[in-house]
């Protein structure tokens, strides 16, 4: 909080100089430079202000300048930031103070925390150089409520050299540390398990999908001086902010970071490419988007699978679980969503005028069975034109609606293919408008942890449909199902081939038109 102030005055110095006089309401006046000759008083202290010439100087307080004109004659190699609590006195400096140095960022109108925050910003940007403080002493006692907590918090940082403390060497023993990014994504848990299992040390960092860059910085440099991590984990570049001051902040401290992709790159990292660096691997579960990033500057893509936890799918024993499966037992089975409500989330930020180029490049998405590289390949000849001129995040939200809408199409598709067969459909309620007055059984969705495991033990046949995102990769279900000892029929992937033996351990149908007779 400024300390309330009555008025702010120019006054003129026996040099012919002028000065600013600051009356607060408590009756106390502050001279803010001296009232002989502020330039002779400026450069007099600047003279006498221990600083090694490099890095980011904050200078708290502006008045008219003349000292900040001085550090910047003295130290021209300096990063000079000005904190100045009063938007009047900027002003003022502005039509009467020094000639400013080239390059002075100027920090005012904002709370002490946020200025502090914009300093951090900064630093992170600047690629984390030594800090120093310069103080105008009259102004900092003129507005003292203002500065203090900011000069605090400035010394502690100087005093405790932060940015030294946040750079160490990495992976020295052979049991890792590692920092997993938590947002509440589902498969959060398995990873950190996984990690523990191999023998490695892993904790987690909550953040929020709707929190600030800045503010996961903070506590993110918290985690890193307590923890002193190896490396850090994020899935889909989830907690990541799309101006990039996070993926800034690892490399200014020589972080390595990983992200694993469970979903499409293309749909997440190309809507804010500032998160391009060179201490971020990234890891595809599906290989068909690896030319991308690494066409995108990404230097290090690697190819990382699915899997499944065997503690948690794997086969039940009937006499224990007897009651239980029983409630899930049937025939066939397919677990999903219907799509509906994702597709109306991405048509609505679309322009209604690209809502006929998504439906008819939907419906050749649904039928063609791959992922399009770019949207513009698949997107009929006669529409193209629709699309010149849009922006990358335009795009990206049109290509999304494209592949939830061809998902949509081609699942329902396949499930109109097994009409005789009373399947079990266990998703959302708008399956029944989907497929009304036809022969399914519609079931609440199952909880993965919970249900899921049951189900497919109890199921003779668990079908599989894979999302139109995933152009070769196979998806969770395909793993498991097998876990648990039992049946799927999936549709054709590539990288089945690698990861089953085809007809023996996996039986799969390259076009919807087989899958009747597979059931059979």
């Amino acid at each position: 909080m400024i300390t309330p102030v009555n008025r702010i005055t120019l006054i003129e110095t026996k040099s012919g100089k002028l000065s600013l006089k600051v009356d607060n309401q408590d009756g106390r006046s502050k001279t803010i430079h001296s009232v002989y000759d502020p330039v002779a008083e400026a450069k007099s202290v600047v003279e006498t202000f221990r600083f090694g010439g490099k890095g980011i100087l904050v200078v708290l307080g502006l008045g008219l300048g003349y000292h900040v004109a001085a550090l910047g004659k003295r130290f021209p190699d300096a990063k000079i930031i000005v904190i100045e609590a009063s938007p009047e006195i900027m002003d003022l400096a502005g039509e009467h103070g020094a000639v400013m140095p080239e390059g002075v960022t100027f920090i005012y109108g904002l709370s002490p925390e946020n200025a502090l925050a914009e300093i951090t910003r900064i630093q992170i940007k600047e690629g984390l150089p030594s800090l120093s403080v310069f103080t105008l002493n009259p102004a900092v006692s003129a507005f003292e409520a203002y500065y203090r907590p900011i000069l605090k918090a400035l010394e502690n940082t100087v005093s405790v050299k932060l940015w030294d403390r946040l750079r160490y060497s990495k992976f020295r023993e052979e049991t890792v540390k590692a920092v997993l990014i938590d947002p509440g994504y589902f498969l959060v848990s398995e990873v950190e398990k996984g990690l523990k299992e191999l023998g490695h040390k892993v904790i987690r960092l909550p953040v929020s999908r709707v929190e600030e860059g800045n503010a996961v910085v903070s506590r993110m440099m918290e985690t890193v001086l307590d923890f002193r991590p190896d490396f850090l984990l994020t899935m889909n570049h989830l907690g990541f902010d799309e101006d990039g001051v996070l993926s800034e902040f690892f490399k200014s401290i020589e972080m390595p970071v990983a992200s694993w992709y469970v979903d499409s790159p293309r749909l997440i990292v190309h809507a804010f490419d500032k998160n391009v660096s060179p201490w971020m691997s990234l890891f595809l579960w599906d290989k068909s988007y690896m030319k991308d990033m690494k066409d995108m500057g990404f230097e290090s893509v690697g190819y990382l699978p699915l899997g499944t936890d065997d503690s948690m799918f794997r086969p039940l024993p009937s006499g224990k679980h007897r009651k239980k499966l029983a409630g899930y037992s049937c025939d066939v089975s397919f677990v999903g969503n219907s799509m509906v409500e994702p597709v109306r989330e991405c048509m609505e930020k679309v322009h209604p005028d690209l809502h006929p180029v998504i439906e008819e490049t939907a419906e050749q998405v649904a039928r063609s069975g791959a992922a399009p590289g770019d949207i513009s390949d698949v997107i009929p000849e006669g529409r193209r034109e629709k699309i010149t001129g849009l922006t990358r995040k335009e795009k990206m939200d049109l290509e999304a609606a494209v592949l939830w809408k061809a998902t949509l199409l081609y699942r329902l598709s396949c499930l109109q293919m097994m009409k005789e067969f009373n399947l079990s459909i266990y998703g959302d309620s708008a399956w029944k408008e989907l497929l009304r007055h036809q022969n399914y059984q519609l079931l609440p969705p199952l909880n993965y942890y919970k249900e899921l495991p049951y189900l497919y033990n109890a199921c003779r046949i668990n079908f599989n449909a894979t999302s139109r995102q995933m152009s070769e990769a196979v998806n969770q279900r395909v793993f498991d199902v097998p876990a648990c000892g039992s049946f799927v029929l999936t549709d054709h992937q590539k990288s089945l081939e690698e990861l089953f033996d085809i007809g023996k351990e996996m039986i799969s149908y390259r076009h919807k038109d087989e899958i009747p007779g597979l059931v059979r």
